[in-house]
C-alpha cells in the first residue's frame, strides 16, 4: 500500500473514512476535532457542493434526540472545521471554504477529497471492466479498492446519519470482496480465491453469493466432497438462523458439482455484480403519546443512555420499573421514538403480558418466536428449541442496530433470554418488577410526577381553562392521585364524563378513603384492577416468599400508619424479623412498596388504600383486630424501652401489652431517634385503637398513648398530648374503665398546663385526684396530688398547693417512692415561695436537687435549679438567676429534654434584660418566642413578646 502522503497526494484537506476517521492537509495529518465535530466535516463533506440546512445537519449528528444546546453546537463544530480548513482566515473570515447561508452551511466541491470517494469510483471502473470482459483490469481495479480499507467505516463518528452511511459503505466493501473471489476465480487463481473466500464466509456466514463461490473454487481445486458439504452446511446454517432454504443459484451450483458437469472446468462468462440479500427493516413502536407531560429528567437519562451523545454503543439493557400506573408503557414508547432514528435496521415492540389479566405471559420461545418473525424469518423456520431461536435471533441481529421494546416484563425471567445481544442493539425493558439484578442493565425506577406536571398534565386531558378556574383544587386533585399518570387519567375521565363536575366535588370524593378507587375507574380501566393483578401475581405463585409478600400486602392494610418497617411487617405476620426483611424486599422489588431511609418503607397513597380494602375482604375482623394489637405491642414495649434508656427514672402505668419483640435499641441517643420517627406511625396506631369497636383494642390504643407520654413530654408535642388523652378520655366513658379514664384526666392536664391553659388543666387534674381517692394504688395517688400542686401553683392557689404538696411528699416517704419524694418536695418549695417563706422554699429546692444528684435524676436536678432560680428572681438577684437557668437549660438540652425550655429561655431573657444586656436579652427572648410558638407553650409566647416589648420600650443605652 502507498504511503499516506503519496496516498493523499495533492492539496486540500483528505479525509480517511474507511476506518479510523483521520485528515490530512497537504503533506500533515491534522486533527480534525472531537467526535460530533469530525461527523459534521463528513455530512458536509459527503454532500459537498449543495447547501446542508443546520435542521438537517442536526438530525444527522442527533436525530430526534437533540439537546437544547444543538444549535450552539453546530455552530462551535463548524467554526472548528473552518480553523482547520482556513487557518489563514482567522476567526471572522470571510471564508471560501465553508460558507454559510441563512438557512445553513456548504462544504465546497474541491475542497476536501476522501477515501471513501476513491473507493466508489474504484468500484465504478471494476464494473466498466468487468462489463468489457477485461478480467486482469477488474481485478486490479477490486484491489485498489479494497487496499483502501484500515477497518470498519467511519471509526466512532456518532450520529444517524453516519450510522446510515456506515451501514451502507460496509455492504459495498463485502460486495467488492466477492467480486474479488470471483475475479481471482476466473482468472483460474483458485487457491487464492479459496484462500478469501474461506476468510469472508467466516466474517459473513449467512450470505450466500460467498459460498455459491467457495463450492466452485473447492470443485476447482479438486476438493469436490468438501464442495458438496458446503452446500450442505449452507442449508442448515440457513434453516437454523434465517428458517429459509439455499436460494436457486446455489441449488444450481450443487447440483452441477454433484454431476461434475464439464461446464464448470472453464470460467462462464462474467456475472453481473449480485444485489445484497434484502434486510427487514421492522417498524413496530406504537404512535408516539399524544398527551405526554413532565418525566424530563427521565426522558434525557433514557437519551443518553439508548443513544449516547458521543456516538458510543448503546447500553445493552435499561430497564423502567414502578409501581402500578407509574406510566412506564407511555415513557418507554415516547423514548424509543425519540431515539429511533438511531437504529436505522428497526424498532421492534412487544408486550409481553406479565400483568395483564386473564392472559398468560409470554414464555421463552413465544418471545423469540415473535422477535424472528419481526426480523423477516417464516413462521416454518422458527427453532422449536429456546437456545437455538436465541442463536438465530443473535446472529441476524450481528452488526445491526435495533432497538427492541419488551413492555409489561414479568422480571428479569423472562427476557433472560435476550440479555447478551450483539453490540450495538438494545433492549428497552418496562416491568413492575425490579431489575436491579439484571447482567449489563441499567434500572430506572419511575416514581410519582411533580406535582406541576400532574396539573399539566390533568390541564391537557380536561382543558386548560376548567384547570386554571381553580388551581388549589387541581394541586389537591394531583395529589389525591397520587401523582400517578394512570390515576389522574382516570380522574380526568370522570371530569370528562361530567362536564358541570367541579374539582372540588371529585377531591371530596376522593378524600373519602372507602370510595377512592371506585372514583378512579373508567371501562375496564381502574387502579384497583391494576393492583389487584400485582398483588395476585404474588398470591399465586410457586414461591413461598412471593406468597409471604402478597400476606404482608394484605395485613400492612391494617394499621393506617405513613410508614412502617420490618419490625412491623413481623409482628402483623406474627414471623420473626429476618423472614420479615426478606418479605419487606420482596415488596420493593415489585414496586409495590417504595424504599426509604433506615430501614423504613411506604406504601404509595393509592397501594395503601388498596392494602386497606384487601385486608377488609382477605382477614376476618379478628385476624385484623390481632394484627392491631401486635403492632400495638410493638410500638409500646419499645417506647417504654427507649424512654428507659433515655431516662430511667420516669414511671409509666402498668399494662401488658400484646407479647412482641421491641425495636432493637442500642442507646439514648438511638432511642430518641426511634422516638421521633416512629411518633407519627405511634400516634395513628393508637388513634386508630382507640376507634375501634373491640373494647380490649381500644383499651391497649389507650394504654399506647399513655405509655409515649413521657416521650410527647420530652419533645414537647403538648397538642399531640392534649389530642391522644381526649380521645383516651372517651375510651374511658365508653368502656366504663375508671382507671384509664383517671390516666386520661391526668395526662390531659398535664398537657394543657405544658400548654398555657391553667384553668381547664385544674379541671381535669381535680377529676383525676377525685377518681384516685377511691381507686388506684397509693404511686397513682401521690403522682395525682404532686401534679395538681403544680397547677394550683400555676395559677397561685399557693395554700391548697402546699397542702396537696405535703399530701404528696407522706406518701412518697410512707412507700418509699424516691422519685415522688423529689418531686414533692419541687412542689412544696414551689408552694412556700408563693406564700412569702424564701427560707423553707430554699430549703425543700436544695434538699430536691440534692436528691436528684444522688440518684443521677437529670430531669429533677434541671427542675430543682429552676426553683431555685425562682427564689433568686424574687430576691431580685439576677445574676444568679441567668446563672442557674443557663445550668438547668444545659442539663436538659444534653438530655433531649425539650419541654422546659421555653421557660428557661425566657426566664434568661428576662434576667438579662434586668441586668442591662440588651442585645443577650433579646437573643433569648427570640429564641423563646420560636421555641414556644414550635411547642405549643401560649403562655411563654405571651411571656416573650411582652417582654419584647418592655425591651423596646425601656432600652436606653447599648449593653456596655
Amino acid at each position: 500500500m502507498e504511503t499516506a502522503q503519496g496516498e493523499f497526494g495533492g492539496g486540500g484537506l483528505r479525509l480517511r473514512v474507511l476506518g479510523p476517521v483521520t485528515a490530512w492537509l497537504t503533506d500533515r495529518q491534522v486533527n480534525p476535532g472531537p467526535p460530533l465535530q469530525r461527523a459534521t466535516l463528513w455530512v458536509l463533506a459527503a454532500q459537498a457542493g449543495h447547501l446542508v440546512t443546520k435542521d438537517r445537519l442536526i438530525d444527522a449528528l442527533w436525530g430526534a434526540a437533540a439537546p437544547k444546546t444543538a444549535e450552539q453546537s453546530l455552530y462551535t463544530y463548524v467554526a472548528g472545521l473552518r480553523r482547520l480548513l482556513e487557518p489563514e482566515r482567522g476567526r471572522r473570515g470571510p471564508f471560501t471554504v465553508l460558507t454559510q447561508s441563512a438557512n445553513g452551511y456548504s462544504l465546497a466541491r474541491d475542497a476536501c477529497r476522501t477515501d471513501a470517494e476513491d473507493f466508489e469510483q474504484r468500484l465504478a471502473e471494476a464494473r466498466r471492466f468487468q462489463a468489457k470482459q477485461d478480467l486482469p483490469a477488474w481485478l486490479r481495479e477490486l484491489e485498489a479498492g479494497l487496499e483502501l480499507w484500515a477497518g470498519p467505516a467511519l471509526g466512532g463518528l456518532p450520529g444517524p446519519f453516519c450510522e446510515a452511511e456506515r451501514a451502507r459503505l460496509e455492504s459495498m466493501r463485502l460486495t467488492a470482496r466477492e467480486d474479488h473471489a470471483d475475479a481471482l476465480l476466473r482468472l483460474g487463481r483458485h487457491q487464492e480465491s479459496l484462500d478469501a473466500l474461506t476468510a469472508l464466509t467466516a466474517e459473513a456466514p449467512l450470505r450466500e453469493r460467498p459460498r455459491e463461490l467457495l463450492m466452485l473454487a473447492l470443485y476447482r481445486c479438486g476438493r469436490q466432497a468438501e464442495a458438496l458439504e458446503v452446500f450442505h452446511d449452507t442449508r442448515r446454517l440457513l434453516a437454523e438462523h434465517l428458517g429459509v432454504d439455499p436460494g436457486e443459484p446455489l441449488r444450481r451450483a450443487y447440483e452441477l458439482i454433484l454431476h461434475a458437469d464439464p461446464s464448470l472446468g472453464a470460467s462462464p462468462s462474467p456475472a453481473p455484480v449480485a444485489a445484497p440479500e434484502e434486510v427487514v427493516r421492522p417498524r413496530q413502536l406504537p404512535r408516539d403519546p399524544q398527551v405526554f407531560v413532565g418525566r424530563t429528567d427521565t426522558v434525557v437519562r433514557l437519551r443518553a443512555l439508548l443513544a449516547p451523545w458521543d456516538g458510543g454503543e448503546p447500553q445493552a439493557v435499561v430497564a423502567v420499573t414502578g409501581t402500578a400506573g407509574a406510566g412506564k408503557s407511555t415513557l418507554a414508547v415516547r423514548a424509543a421514538h425519540t431515539v429511533s432514528d438511531h437504529y436505522p435496521d428497526g424498532q421492534l415492540y412487544l408486550n409481553m403480558l406479565g400483568a395483564t389479566p386473564g392472559v398468560g405471559r409470554l414464555n421463552s420461545l413465544d418471545l423469540l418466536g415473535r422477535l424472528l418473525r419481526g426480523l423477516g424469518v417464516r413462521p416454518e423456520a422458527v427453532p422449536s428449541d429456546p437456545d437455538e431461536a436465541a442463536a438465530m435471533l443473535r446472529d441476524r441481529l450481528a452488526g445491526r442496530h435495533t432497538l427492541i421494546v419488551l413492555d409489561d416484563a414479568s422480571g428479569p425471567d423472562q427476557v433472560r433470554p435476550l440479555l447478551g445481544l450483539p453490540a450495538g442493539n438494545a433492549l428497552l425493558v418496562t416491568s413492575r418488577e425490579s431489575f436491579a439484578a439484571a447482567d449489563d442493565c441499567v434500572q430506572l425506577v419511575l416514581g410519582r410526577m411533580q406535582r406541576s406536571e400532574s396539573v399539566a398534565m390533568l390541564a391537557k386531558l380536561v382543558g386548560a381553562e376548567r384547570i386554571a378556574a381553580d388551581p388549589a383544587a387541581a394541586a389537591e386533585l394531583a395529589d389525591l392521585c397520587g401523582r400517578l399518570p394512570l390515576a389522574l387519567r382516570l380522574a380526568a375521565a370522570r371530569l370528562t364524563e361530567n362536564r358541570h363536575m367541579p374539582l372540588s366535588e371529585l377531591n371530596s370524593r376522593l378524600r373519602d378513603e372507602r370510595r377512592a378507587l371506585h372514583e378512579l375507574e373508567s371501562g375496564d380501566l381502574a387502579v384497583r384492577a391494576s393492583l389487584q393483578l400485582s398483588h395476585d401475581v404474588l398470591a399465586g405463585s410457586g414461591h413461598e416468599l412471593d406468597r409471604a409478600a402478597a400476606a404482608a400486602l394484605c395485613h400492612l392494610g391494617v394499621p393506617h400508619v405513613p410508614d412502617a418497617t420490618a419490625e412491623v411487617v413481623a409482628a402483623l405476620l406474627d414471623v420473626p424479623l429476618d423472614e420479615a426483611e426478606r418479605t419487606v424486599a420482596r415488596l420493593v422489588r415489585a414496586n409495590l412498596a417504595e424504599p426509604g431511609e433506615h430501614g423504613r418503607f411506604r406504601l404509595h397513597d393509592l397501594v395503601r388504600l388498596f392494602a386497606m380494602e384487601l385486608a377488609e375482604r382477605r382477614l376476618s375482623e379478628r385476624d385484623r383486630d390481632d394484627a392491631l394489637d401486635r403492632v400495638i405491642g410493638l410500638y409500646g414495649t419499645t417506647a417504654r424501652l427507649a424512654m428507659k434508656l433515655i431516662d430511667p427514672h420516669r414511671v409509666h402505668p402498668p399494662h401488658e401489652f400484646a407479647g412482641c419483640e421491641p425495636f432493637a435499641l442500642t442507646g439514648s441517643a438511638d432511642a430518641s431517634t426511634w422516638l421521633v420517627r416512629e411518633r407519627p406511625n405511634v400516634l395513628a396506631v393508637a388513634a386508630q385503637a382507640m376507634a375501634s369497636g373491640n373494647q380490649c383494642l381500644a383499651g391497649s390504643g389507650a394504654h399506647l398513648a399513655f405509655s409515649f407520654h413521657w416521650p410527647l413530654v420530652y419533645t414537647a408535642h403538648n397538642l399531640d398530648i392534649v389530642t391522644l388523652s381526649r380521645k383516651a378520655l372517651e375510651v374511658g366513658d365508653r368502656l366504663d374503665d375508671q382507671g384509664i379514664s383517671a390516666l386520661a384526666h391526668g395526662y390531659l392536664a398535664q398537657g394543657l398546663d405544658h400548654s398555657g391553659r391553667y384553668e381547664e388543666a385544674l379541671l381535669h387534674q381535680r377529676a383525676e385526684v377525685a377518681l384516685r381517692r377511691t381507686i388506684g394504688d397509693p404511686f397513682s395517688r401521690m403522682r395525682a396530688l404532686g401534679n395538681l400542686a403544680v397547677m394550683l401553683t400555676s395559677l397561685k392557689v399557693h395554700e391548697e398547693a402546699l397542702s396537696s404538696a405535703r399530701e404528696q411528699l407522706r406518701i412518697a416517704r410512707e412507700i418509699g417512692a424516691a422519685v415522688g419524694e423529689r418531686h414533692a418536695l419541687l412542689c412544696v418549695g414551689s408552694a412556700q415561695l408563693g406564700l412569702g417563706d424564701v427560707a423553707a422554699a430554699v430549703a425543700a429546692c436544695t434538699e430536691m436537687e440534692s436528691l436528684a444528684r444522688e440518684a443521677g435524676d437529670a430531669m429533677h436536678r434541671a427542675e430543682a435549679l429552676m426553683g431555685m432560680a425562682e427564689v433568686h428572681l424574687v430576691q431580685e438577684d439576677h445574676p444568679s438567676v441567668a446563672e442557674l437557668y443557663e445550668k438547668a437549660l444545659v442539663l436538659m438540652r444534653e438530655n433531649r429534654f425539650r419541654g422546659m425550655e421555653p421557660r428557661c429561655l425566657g426566664r434568661l431573657g428576662q434576667a438579662e434584660r434586668l441586668m442591662g444586656r440588651f442585645d443577650r436579652a433579646r437573643a433569648y427572648l427570640l429564641e423563646t418566642l420560636a421555641v414556644a410558638e414550635k411547642y405549643g407553650a401560649a403562655f411563654w409566647v405571651g411571656f416573650a413578646r411582652e417582654e419584647l416589648a418592655l425591651l423596646d420600650g425601656g432600652r436606653a443605652a447599648p449593653d456596655g
